[in-house]
């Protein structure tokens, strides 16, 4: 079953791995990023920092969508992290079956907006962001189970 969705450019680190995966009851984390899915070294990289016990994919976005059925499937209680609103927009469109999507890290880049301390919006970004929420899904921003829960409404 997949418990959430979350969008990080960091993909998984600490907080992730462990405070999120803790949090949740997941068993296996799934990365859905068409750059991290062509990359051996950032696949290495991502392998080696999942904690002990806990299952692990790399998909692209192609994938992951040809895909969704088996994932679907599985027994594992799973959470999906995306690098990008793009690769997020692109898996939510073809799978509109997801109430939430958290933003958790989204970079600071020449011409984003604040949102919070982690998420800073690119106009790209935002037209990917309010694609998903045409679907239904709830935006929110949280970078840890323990803080607040703040909902984000773009359309």
């Amino acid at each position: 079953m997949i418990k959430a969705l979350r969008i990080d450019h960091r993909l998984m680190h600490g907080q992730v791995a462990f405070s999120w995966a803790n949090y949740l009851g997941i068993n296996r984390i799934i990365v859905i990023d068409d750059k991290v899915a062509n990359d051996d070294f950032q696949k290495m990289v991502l392998n080696m920092a999942k904690p002990a016990g806990i299952k692990f994919n790399i998909f692209s976005v192609d994938s992951a969508n040809n895909d969704i059925g088996k994932i679907n499937q599985l027994k594992d209680n799973i959470f999906i992290i995306f690098g990008c609103t793009e690769n997020a927009a692109r898996f939510i469109l073809s799978n509109p079956q997801f109430s939430e999507l958290n933003l958790g890290g989204i970079a600071k880049k020449d011409g984003s907006k604040k949102y919070s301390e982690t998420v800073y919006l690119t106009d790209s970004e935002e037209d990917d962001l309010k694609k998903i929420e045409k679907t239904g899904v709830k935006l929110y921003m949280q970078q840890l189970p323990t803080s607040t829960k703040e909902n984000l409404t773009l359309i």
